[in-house]
Protein backbone atom coordinates (compact mmCIF):
# COMPACT_ATOMS: atom_id res chain seq x y z
CA UNK A 1 0.00 0.00 0.00
CA UNK A 2 2.87 2.36 0.92
CA UNK A 3 4.53 1.44 -2.55
CA UNK A 4 1.68 2.52 -4.23
CA UNK A 5 0.99 5.60 -2.34
CA UNK A 6 4.87 6.40 -3.27
CA UNK A 7 4.31 5.67 -7.06
CA UNK A 8 1.58 7.98 -7.29
CA UNK A 9 3.45 10.59 -5.77
CA UNK A 10 6.13 10.37 -7.75
CA UNK A 11 3.63 10.21 -11.26
CA UNK A 12 1.78 13.36 -9.56
CA UNK A 13 5.19 15.20 -9.95
CA UNK A 14 6.33 14.18 -13.38
CA UNK A 15 2.91 15.19 -14.06
CA UNK A 16 3.33 18.83 -12.86
CA UNK A 17 7.17 18.96 -14.84
CA UNK A 18 5.91 17.74 -17.74
CA UNK A 19 2.48 18.77 -18.85
CA UNK A 20 3.75 22.43 -19.01
CA UNK A 21 6.37 21.24 -21.63
CA UNK A 22 3.99 19.09 -23.61
CA UNK A 23 1.94 22.01 -23.69
CA UNK A 24 4.74 24.69 -24.90
CA UNK A 25 6.06 22.21 -27.63
CA UNK A 26 2.30 21.85 -28.60
CA UNK A 27 2.20 25.61 -29.14
CA UNK A 28 5.70 26.10 -30.44
CA UNK A 29 4.68 23.80 -33.23
CA UNK A 30 1.81 26.12 -33.63
CA UNK A 31 3.77 29.60 -33.63
CA UNK A 32 3.47 32.21 -31.09
CA UNK A 33 -0.22 33.77 -31.00
CA UNK A 34 -0.40 37.76 -32.37
CA UNK A 35 -2.93 39.89 -33.72
CA UNK A 36 -2.73 40.14 -37.18
CA UNK A 37 -4.41 42.68 -39.92
CA UNK A 38 -3.59 43.14 -43.92
CA UNK A 39 -1.84 46.72 -45.06
CA UNK A 40 -4.52 49.23 -45.89
CA UNK A 41 -4.84 52.70 -47.13
CA UNK A 42 -6.07 54.99 -44.13
CA UNK A 43 -7.16 58.39 -44.09
CA UNK A 44 -4.41 60.20 -41.85
CA UNK A 45 -5.47 63.77 -40.81
CA UNK A 46 -2.54 65.15 -38.08
CA UNK A 47 -3.87 68.01 -36.04
CA UNK A 48 -2.52 70.83 -33.99
CA UNK A 49 -4.43 72.40 -31.34
CA UNK A 50 -5.18 75.69 -30.71
CA UNK A 51 -7.50 78.24 -28.74
CA UNK A 52 -8.90 81.52 -29.30
CA UNK A 53 -12.14 83.54 -29.56
CA UNK A 54 -14.86 84.62 -32.08
CA UNK A 55 -15.43 87.66 -33.66
CA UNK A 56 -17.87 88.80 -35.72
CA UNK A 57 -16.36 89.62 -39.53
CA UNK A 58 -17.32 93.11 -39.79
CA UNK A 59 -17.19 94.80 -36.14
CA UNK A 60 -16.55 98.46 -35.83
CA UNK A 61 -16.12 100.62 -32.84
CA UNK A 62 -17.41 104.12 -32.60
CA UNK A 63 -15.63 106.55 -30.86
CA UNK A 64 -16.28 110.45 -30.52
CA UNK A 65 -14.25 113.21 -32.78
CA UNK A 66 -14.97 115.59 -30.27
CA UNK A 67 -15.82 116.02 -27.21
CA UNK A 68 -19.09 116.91 -25.49
CA UNK A 69 -22.12 115.50 -23.59
CA UNK A 70 -23.84 112.62 -24.89
CA UNK A 71 -27.85 114.54 -25.64
CA UNK A 72 -29.74 111.89 -27.41
CA UNK A 73 -29.39 108.13 -27.78
CA UNK A 74 -30.89 107.08 -30.84
CA UNK A 75 -30.70 103.31 -30.44
CA UNK A 76 -30.58 100.20 -27.84
CA UNK A 77 -28.52 96.99 -27.86
CA UNK A 78 -29.56 94.59 -30.72
CA UNK A 79 -31.02 96.84 -32.87
CA UNK A 80 -30.40 96.53 -36.51
CA UNK A 81 -29.25 99.90 -37.98
CA UNK A 82 -28.18 101.02 -41.71
CA UNK A 83 -25.06 102.72 -43.14
CA UNK A 84 -26.07 106.62 -42.72
CA UNK A 85 -29.01 105.88 -39.57
CA UNK A 86 -28.15 108.30 -37.13
CA UNK A 87 -27.41 106.68 -33.65
CA UNK A 88 -26.46 108.87 -31.03
CA UNK A 89 -26.58 112.99 -31.10
CA UNK A 90 -24.35 115.39 -28.72
CA UNK A 91 -24.71 118.69 -27.46
CA UNK A 92 -23.77 120.81 -29.92
CA UNK A 93 -23.81 124.33 -28.57
CA UNK A 94 -20.19 124.64 -28.34
CA UNK A 95 -19.29 124.21 -31.57
CA UNK A 96 -22.27 125.82 -33.09
CA UNK A 97 -20.96 128.96 -31.15
CA UNK A 98 -17.49 128.40 -33.10
CA UNK A 99 -19.14 128.75 -36.22
CA UNK A 100 -21.19 132.19 -35.11
CA UNK A 101 -17.40 133.35 -33.90
CA UNK A 102 -15.31 132.15 -36.95
CA UNK A 103 -18.55 133.68 -39.36
CA UNK A 104 -18.37 137.14 -38.08
CA UNK A 105 -14.59 137.18 -38.58
CA UNK A 106 -14.57 135.62 -42.29
CA UNK A 107 -17.57 138.91 -42.51
CA UNK A 108 -15.06 141.52 -40.91
CA UNK A 109 -11.94 140.06 -43.17
CA UNK A 110 -14.40 140.82 -46.21
CA UNK A 111 -15.31 144.18 -45.25
CA UNK A 112 -11.77 144.71 -44.59
CA UNK A 113 -11.24 143.20 -48.41
CA UNK A 114 -13.66 145.74 -49.81
CA UNK A 115 -11.73 148.56 -48.26
CA UNK A 116 -8.52 147.69 -49.18
CA UNK A 117 -9.54 147.66 -52.73
CA UNK A 118 -11.36 151.12 -52.04
CA UNK A 119 -7.81 152.40 -51.09
CA UNK A 120 -5.90 150.84 -53.14
CA UNK A 121 -8.00 152.37 -56.65
CA UNK A 122 -7.16 155.57 -55.19
CA UNK A 123 -3.50 155.10 -54.57
CA UNK A 124 -3.25 153.66 -58.75
CA UNK A 125 -5.33 157.40 -59.79
CA UNK A 126 -3.32 159.08 -57.41
CA UNK A 127 -0.23 157.37 -58.67
CA UNK A 128 -0.62 158.14 -62.61
CA UNK A 129 -1.56 161.68 -61.91
CA UNK A 130 1.95 161.83 -60.33
CA UNK A 131 3.89 160.28 -62.89
CA UNK A 132 2.87 162.40 -65.30
CA UNK A 133 3.65 165.09 -62.96
CA UNK A 134 7.06 163.79 -62.83
CA UNK A 135 7.12 162.84 -66.32
CA UNK A 136 6.52 167.12 -66.10
CA UNK A 137 9.27 167.35 -64.06
CA UNK A 138 6.90 169.40 -62.07
CA UNK A 139 7.74 167.26 -58.89
CA UNK A 140 10.93 166.02 -57.72
CA UNK A 141 12.07 162.16 -57.70
CA UNK A 142 11.66 161.71 -53.88
CA UNK A 143 7.99 162.67 -53.94
CA UNK A 144 7.25 160.10 -57.10
CA UNK A 145 9.36 157.25 -55.29
CA UNK A 146 6.95 157.75 -52.04
CA UNK A 147 3.32 157.77 -54.20
CA UNK A 148 4.87 154.47 -55.78
CA UNK A 149 5.83 152.90 -52.35
CA UNK A 150 2.41 153.73 -51.08
CA UNK A 151 0.26 151.76 -54.50
CA UNK A 152 2.79 149.07 -53.24
CA UNK A 153 1.93 149.23 -49.92
CA UNK A 154 -1.94 149.19 -50.83
CA UNK A 155 -1.23 146.10 -53.46
CA UNK A 156 0.10 143.83 -49.89
CA UNK A 157 -1.98 145.05 -47.83
CA UNK A 158 -5.18 143.93 -49.93
CA UNK A 159 -3.19 140.34 -50.26
CA UNK A 160 -2.52 139.99 -46.61
CA UNK A 161 -6.25 140.84 -46.19
CA UNK A 162 -7.50 138.40 -48.99
CA UNK A 163 -4.91 135.41 -46.88
CA UNK A 164 -6.64 136.02 -43.99
CA UNK A 165 -9.98 135.74 -45.57
CA UNK A 166 -8.92 132.43 -46.29
CA UNK A 167 -7.70 131.64 -43.65
CA UNK A 168 -10.56 133.04 -41.62
CA UNK A 169 -13.28 130.98 -44.21
CA UNK A 170 -10.60 127.44 -43.60
CA UNK A 171 -11.34 127.58 -39.80
CA UNK A 172 -15.10 127.70 -39.97
CA UNK A 173 -15.30 125.03 -42.31
CA UNK A 174 -13.26 123.05 -39.59
CA UNK A 175 -15.96 124.41 -37.15
CA UNK A 176 -18.54 123.64 -39.36
CA UNK A 177 -17.04 119.77 -39.25
CA UNK A 178 -16.70 119.76 -35.57
CA UNK A 179 -20.67 120.85 -35.87
CA UNK A 180 -21.47 117.70 -37.92
CA UNK A 181 -19.36 115.36 -35.58
CA UNK A 182 -21.78 115.42 -32.88
CA UNK A 183 -24.48 113.52 -34.72
CA UNK A 184 -22.67 110.04 -34.92
CA UNK A 185 -24.20 108.44 -37.92
CA UNK A 186 -23.67 104.03 -38.77
CA UNK A 187 -20.63 103.51 -40.94
CA UNK A 188 -22.18 100.35 -41.61
CA UNK A 189 -25.44 98.48 -41.73
CA UNK A 190 -25.34 95.77 -38.66
CA UNK A 191 -26.24 95.63 -35.28
CA UNK A 192 -25.62 97.28 -32.13
CA UNK A 193 -23.62 94.67 -30.02
CA UNK A 194 -22.74 96.89 -27.06
CA UNK A 195 -24.23 100.02 -25.73
CA UNK A 196 -21.42 101.36 -22.99
CA UNK A 197 -22.57 105.29 -22.84
CA UNK A 198 -25.43 106.80 -21.75
CA UNK A 199 -27.15 109.99 -21.93
CA UNK A 200 -25.48 113.05 -20.20
CA UNK A 201 -22.43 111.22 -20.15
CA UNK A 202 -19.16 113.58 -21.84
CA UNK A 203 -17.83 111.65 -24.78
CA UNK A 204 -14.51 111.92 -25.03
CA UNK A 205 -12.16 111.35 -28.50
CA UNK A 206 -9.65 108.89 -27.38
CA UNK A 207 -8.87 105.14 -28.04
CA UNK A 208 -7.97 104.67 -24.93
CA UNK A 209 -10.34 102.23 -22.47
CA UNK A 210 -11.51 105.34 -20.32
CA UNK A 211 -15.25 106.05 -19.81
CA UNK A 212 -16.97 108.10 -22.55
CA UNK A 213 -13.88 106.94 -25.31
CA UNK A 214 -16.43 103.82 -26.56
CA UNK A 215 -19.88 104.83 -27.73
CA UNK A 216 -21.06 101.93 -29.07
CA UNK A 217 -20.25 98.75 -31.09
CA UNK A 218 -21.37 97.53 -34.47
CA UNK A 219 -21.03 94.64 -36.27
CA UNK A 220 -22.33 92.30 -39.11
CA UNK A 221 -23.63 89.42 -36.86
CA UNK A 222 -24.13 87.46 -40.54
CA UNK A 223 -20.55 86.40 -40.70
CA UNK A 224 -18.37 85.30 -37.88
CA UNK A 225 -14.88 83.81 -37.47
CA UNK A 226 -12.42 82.67 -35.38
CA UNK A 227 -9.18 84.24 -33.92
CA UNK A 228 -7.00 81.58 -32.73
CA UNK A 229 -3.44 81.75 -31.25
CA UNK A 230 -0.91 79.08 -32.87
CA UNK A 231 2.09 78.76 -31.42
CA UNK A 232 5.42 79.89 -32.72
CA UNK A 233 6.44 76.15 -32.93
CA UNK A 234 4.01 75.00 -34.67
CA UNK A 235 2.89 77.82 -37.07
CA UNK A 236 5.32 77.16 -39.80
CA UNK A 237 3.22 73.84 -40.51
CA UNK A 238 -0.24 75.47 -40.71
CA UNK A 239 -1.03 77.07 -44.45
CA UNK A 240 -3.99 78.81 -45.71
CA UNK A 241 -6.89 77.18 -46.91
CA UNK A 242 -6.16 74.18 -43.94
CA UNK A 243 -9.04 72.75 -42.81
CA UNK A 244 -10.32 73.42 -39.30
CA UNK A 245 -12.50 71.53 -36.23
CA UNK A 246 -13.70 74.56 -34.11
CA UNK A 247 -15.58 73.99 -30.71
CA UNK A 248 -17.17 76.99 -28.97
CA UNK A 249 -17.41 76.75 -25.47
CA UNK A 250 -21.16 76.94 -25.77
CA UNK A 251 -21.29 73.79 -28.16
CA UNK A 252 -18.32 71.76 -27.14
CA UNK A 253 -19.62 68.38 -28.84
CA UNK A 254 -20.38 70.11 -32.18
CA UNK A 255 -17.68 70.42 -34.51
CA UNK A 256 -17.76 73.30 -36.50
CA UNK A 257 -16.13 73.22 -40.01
CA UNK A 258 -13.86 76.04 -40.79
CA UNK A 259 -10.56 77.02 -43.33
CA UNK A 260 -7.05 79.13 -42.12
CA UNK A 261 -7.94 81.99 -43.90
CA UNK A 262 -5.29 84.54 -42.74
CA UNK A 263 -2.13 83.99 -40.67
CA UNK A 264 0.05 86.82 -39.22
CA UNK A 265 3.31 87.59 -39.79
CA UNK A 266 4.23 88.92 -36.38
CA UNK A 267 3.63 87.32 -33.44
CA UNK A 268 1.87 88.50 -30.02
CA UNK A 269 3.96 88.15 -26.44
CA UNK A 270 1.68 87.04 -23.71
CA UNK A 271 3.79 86.37 -20.33
CA UNK A 272 7.30 85.67 -22.35
CA UNK A 273 5.40 83.41 -24.56
CA UNK A 274 4.71 84.24 -28.22
CA UNK A 275 2.01 82.89 -30.59
CA UNK A 276 1.12 84.01 -34.16
CA UNK A 277 -2.51 84.82 -34.75
CA UNK A 278 -4.29 82.61 -37.29
CA UNK A 279 -8.08 83.41 -38.85
CA UNK A 280 -10.42 81.10 -39.53
CA UNK A 281 -13.39 81.39 -41.66
CA UNK A 282 -16.59 79.56 -40.30
CA UNK A 283 -19.95 78.54 -41.68
CA UNK A 284 -21.63 77.24 -38.83
CA UNK A 285 -25.28 75.91 -39.25
CA UNK A 286 -28.43 77.57 -38.62
CA UNK A 287 -29.42 76.64 -34.93
CA UNK A 288 -25.95 77.28 -33.88
CA UNK A 289 -25.97 80.76 -32.00
CA UNK A 290 -22.24 82.21 -31.54
CA UNK A 291 -21.34 85.38 -30.64
CA UNK A 292 -18.17 87.94 -30.49
CA UNK A 293 -16.61 86.76 -27.72
CA UNK A 294 -16.75 83.40 -27.32
CA UNK A 295 -13.91 81.33 -26.44
CA UNK A 296 -12.95 78.31 -28.11
CA UNK A 297 -10.42 75.32 -29.16
CA UNK A 298 -9.76 74.31 -32.65
CA UNK A 299 -7.98 71.70 -34.21
CA UNK A 300 -6.16 72.56 -37.46
CA UNK A 301 -5.84 69.65 -39.61
CA UNK A 302 -2.33 69.40 -41.19
CA UNK A 303 -2.85 67.70 -44.50
CA UNK A 304 -5.19 66.71 -46.80
CA UNK A 305 -7.25 64.02 -46.07
CA UNK A 306 -6.40 61.61 -49.00
CA UNK A 307 -5.80 57.72 -47.92
CA UNK A 308 -2.06 56.53 -48.24
CA UNK A 309 -0.39 53.53 -47.19
CA UNK A 310 -1.00 52.92 -43.55
CA UNK A 311 -0.04 51.09 -40.22
CA UNK A 312 -1.43 51.60 -36.24
CA UNK A 313 1.20 53.89 -34.35
CA UNK A 314 1.52 51.01 -32.17
CA UNK A 315 2.87 48.24 -34.75
CA UNK A 316 6.33 50.90 -35.93
CA UNK A 317 9.41 49.59 -33.83
CA UNK A 318 12.47 51.39 -33.77
CA UNK A 319 15.95 50.02 -33.37
CA UNK A 320 18.66 52.84 -31.81
CA UNK A 321 21.72 50.80 -31.23
CA UNK A 322 23.28 52.54 -33.64
CA UNK A 323 22.67 56.31 -32.41
CA UNK A 324 23.95 57.88 -35.42
CA UNK A 325 20.58 57.07 -37.19
CA UNK A 326 17.44 55.39 -36.04
CA UNK A 327 15.70 52.80 -37.77
CA UNK A 328 11.70 52.09 -37.95
CA UNK A 329 10.79 48.71 -38.57
CA UNK A 330 7.88 46.94 -38.77
CA UNK A 331 6.68 42.41 -38.59
CA UNK A 332 5.27 40.74 -41.25
CA UNK A 333 3.65 37.60 -40.96
CA UNK A 334 4.63 35.50 -44.27
CA UNK A 335 3.75 31.96 -44.28
CA UNK A 336 3.48 32.00 -41.05
CA UNK A 337 6.34 33.15 -39.99
CA UNK A 338 7.73 36.82 -38.58
CA UNK A 339 9.82 38.93 -40.88
CA UNK A 340 11.54 42.51 -39.74
CA UNK A 341 10.81 44.97 -42.98
CA UNK A 342 12.66 48.31 -42.09
CA UNK A 343 10.63 50.93 -43.35
CA UNK A 344 10.52 54.83 -44.18
CA UNK A 345 7.41 57.06 -42.39
CA UNK A 346 5.61 59.30 -43.33
CA UNK A 347 2.84 61.75 -41.63
CA UNK A 348 0.89 60.09 -38.85
CA UNK A 349 -2.19 60.88 -36.30
CA UNK A 350 -3.11 59.51 -32.61
CA UNK A 351 -3.72 56.22 -34.49
CA UNK A 352 -2.44 55.58 -38.10
CA UNK A 353 1.46 55.63 -39.12
CA UNK A 354 2.12 56.73 -43.02
CA UNK A 355 4.48 54.05 -44.84
CA UNK A 356 6.15 55.73 -47.41
CA UNK A 357 8.31 52.86 -48.17
CA UNK A 358 9.04 49.19 -47.23
CA UNK A 359 5.61 47.56 -47.26
CA UNK A 360 2.49 47.57 -49.40
CA UNK A 361 -1.54 47.06 -49.64
CA UNK A 362 -2.43 43.68 -48.68
CA UNK A 363 0.99 42.79 -46.53
CA UNK A 364 -0.36 40.85 -43.38
CA UNK A 365 1.30 43.09 -40.44
CA UNK A 366 1.87 41.75 -36.88
CA UNK A 367 -0.02 44.38 -34.93
CA UNK A 368 0.59 43.24 -31.04
CA UNK A 369 0.29 42.44 -28.36
CA UNK A 370 3.07 45.16 -27.61
CA UNK A 371 5.38 42.52 -25.51
CA UNK A 372 5.02 39.35 -28.07
CA UNK A 373 5.79 42.43 -31.01
CA UNK A 374 8.95 43.63 -29.37
CA UNK A 375 10.50 39.76 -29.04
CA UNK A 376 9.65 38.60 -32.29
CA UNK A 377 12.45 38.08 -34.57
CA UNK A 378 12.56 36.68 -38.24
CA UNK A 379 11.93 33.73 -38.42
CA UNK A 380 9.70 32.90 -35.50
CA UNK A 381 7.04 30.79 -36.11
CA UNK A 382 3.16 33.12 -35.66
CA UNK A 383 -0.27 31.94 -35.51
CA UNK A 384 -3.10 34.42 -35.21
CA UNK A 385 -4.58 34.64 -31.35
CA UNK A 386 -8.01 33.88 -30.71
CA UNK A 387 -10.37 37.08 -30.50
CA UNK A 388 -11.17 35.70 -26.85
CA UNK A 389 -7.55 36.63 -25.88
CA UNK A 390 -7.70 40.11 -27.91
CA UNK A 391 -11.14 40.54 -25.62
CA UNK A 392 -9.68 39.70 -22.19
CA UNK A 393 -6.44 41.94 -22.57
CA UNK A 394 -8.66 44.63 -23.72
CA UNK A 395 -10.72 44.28 -20.48
CA UNK A 396 -7.36 43.90 -18.54
CA UNK A 397 -6.09 47.56 -20.08
CA UNK A 398 -9.46 48.96 -19.27
CA UNK A 399 -9.59 48.14 -15.84
CA UNK A 400 -5.83 49.34 -15.08
CA UNK A 401 -7.07 52.73 -17.05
Amino acid sequence: MRLNKKWLGLAAIALVIVVPFAVKSLNSGKGKPVDMSPVAQQEIRPTILASGTLAFRTEVALTAEVTAKVREVLVVEGQDVKAGDVLLRLDPQTYQNAIAREEAGLRQNTIAIERQRVALALRQKQFERNRKLFEAKMIDASKFDEERNQLQLAEVELKSSEEAARRASAVLAEAREQLRKTEVRAPISGRVVALPIKVGETAIPSTMSLAGAQLMTLADTGEIKAELKVDEGDIARVGVGQAVDLFAAAYPDTALKGKVEKIALAPTVENQARAYKVTVTLNPPADVKLRSGMSSRAEIFLSDGQKRVAVPVEAVLTDDKDSKQIKRYVILAKDGKAERVDVETGISDDRWQEITKGIKVGDMLVTGPGKTLRDLKTGDKVSQRPADDKKKDKSKDEAKA
